[in-house]
């Protein structure tokens, strides 16, 4: 039994003008939950966000040398 993501799937082909906001909307309540969870444990919200996009960023630089 194949489990069911917890990310919507892509409604576009990736060249598509609506692709890169489809994935936003998609990804964007997935990201509430961590932030609300770092600033309930003490961490500033804007601090927190941004450590989100460094991680995403490097994991995207080391996904290169995969």
């Amino acid at each position: 039994m194949t489990k069911e993501p917890l990310i919507r799937s892509p409604a576009h082909e990736v060249n598509a003008a609506r692709y890169d906001n489809d994935c936003q909307d998609a990804l964007a309540a997935h990201l509430d939950d961590p932030l609300d969870q770092a600033e309930t444990a003490g961490w500033n919200r804007n601090r927190a966000a941004a450590a989100l996009m460094y991680l995403a960023a490097k994991r995207l630089n080391n996904a290169g040398s995969r």
